[in-house]
């Protein structure tokens, strides 16, 4: 089976005949620039040098299945955050950085949103966040240019080396993004003193924020989203605020894509346990999650095993303090839970720059 089969067995749940048809994915990005000789601020500053990075990353450890596909650059963008990046305002080979901080003061902040609509609310944050500001909507547009011309190559690459991109495009729901952009303690002080603004914003604008995706997937032949739904988790939420506030938009954008034949991916860090639950609620095989080794899998399988997929969750400690026989003795526990289908051998979130490359190929000759 070549990846692209590997893969649509695993999101269609059907059990596998052997270990060779689960597909792997080891989340690379600064890795993959370490792994290839480059460095940080090198990577982060031109996309060939970082695909380059990759060329050699995998003659080095393997070729997986599934890639990332957002370079360095574009992926501190896509966070939306302010940041600190390499060569700039940190060393060649240090790790860019996110600083979160409230963006607005005041909770009224929320109201001015509905007035202005999320889309352009956001585009006044997104060009606010950069380093240094953007001083025109053009300025913004370019770099969404920019970003679309750098998928372009990745995907150019993924597919001449027969691979799957990670994802064909992705969002956030609005509730972890307003999360991210307010902060979390403010935000969750909003959230306790008034959870009427935010919920106005988030039930008012999610409908738009599907259909945009949809509508993007529809002209452009995609099939597969990913959510970013990385504050939702018990983390950062009690199940009852998770029951309440964020779930309801959530599983509403699910719910969408799939109508619409798309598979969505939830990108879950953290503690989803307490969650899992409520994605029995969905469709069957309507998407499949990846989790961290904050979340424990055979509990996962226990819940959804069967009716969701599940990726994951090779830890980022093992991949950097142990050996190679521990991380297949880890991936074979996984293999094992995963062969009744649904499954994919994924690293729990980004494989660090620092894991030990032996340890990256011991995971994916786990399933070769």
């Amino acid at each position: 089976m070549n990846s692209l089969e590997k893969y649509r067995k695993a999101i269609s749940l059907e059990p596998f005949k052997d270990r060779t048809e689960i597909p792997v994915f080891p989340l690379m990005i600064t890795s993959l620039t370490k792994f290839g000789g480059a460095s940080q601020a090198d990577a982060y500053n031109s996309i060939d040098v970082w695909l380059e990075a990759a060329e050699k990353t995998f003659q080095l450890v393997g070729q997986p299945d599934v890639m990332a596909v957002a370079y360095p650059a574009d992926t501190v963008f896509n966070m939306f955050l302010p940041a600190r990046v390499p060569g700039r305002e940190l060393g060649d080979e240090e790790l860019y950085q996110f600083i979160e901080t409230p963006y607005f003061d005041d909770p009224a902040e929320y109201g001015k949103i509905m007035q202005m609509g999320w889309g352009n609310w956001f585009a006044k944050y997104v060009m606010d966040v950069q380093t240094p500001p953007m001083q025109s909507p053009e300025e913004l547009g370019a770099r969404f240019g920019q970003l679309a011309q750098n998928f372009a190559k990745t995907f150019g690459f993924v597919y001449s080396h027969g691979m799957v991109p990670w994802f064909d495009t992705a969002t956030y729901p609005i509730f972890d993004s307003l999360s991210m952009f307010r902060s979390m303690q403010e935000f969750l002080f909003d959230l306790m003193d008034d959870p009427g603004p935010i919920m106005d914003v988030v039930n008012t604008f999610t409908p738009a924020e599907t259909e945009r995706i949809i509508a993007q997937c529809k002209e452009q032949d995609l099939w597969h989203v990913n959510l970013f739904a990385m504050r939702s988790s018990a983390t950062f939420l009690s199940p009852e605020m998770f029951e309440e506030y964020a779930w309801p938009a959530m599983k509403s954008m699910i719910e969408g894509f799939h109508a619409a034949g798309i598979h969505s991916i939830v990108h879950a860090d953290g503690k989803w346990l307490p969650m899992l639950e409520y994605f029995t609620q969905l469709p069957k095989g309507c998407m499949h999650i990846e989790l961290d080794g904050d979340t424990d899998m055979q509990s996962a399988f226990d819940i959804l095993g069967g009716w969701q997929g599940i990726q994951g969750d090779v830890p980022a400690t093992l991949l950097v303090m142990a050996q190679p026989d521990d991380v297949s003795e880890y991936c074979e526990k996984l293999i094992k839970m995963g062969m009744n289908g649904g499954f994919i051998l994924g690293s729990g979130c980004e494989v660090p720059m620092n894991a030990k490359p032996e340890n990256v190929a011991a995971m994916i000759a786990s399933v070769r």
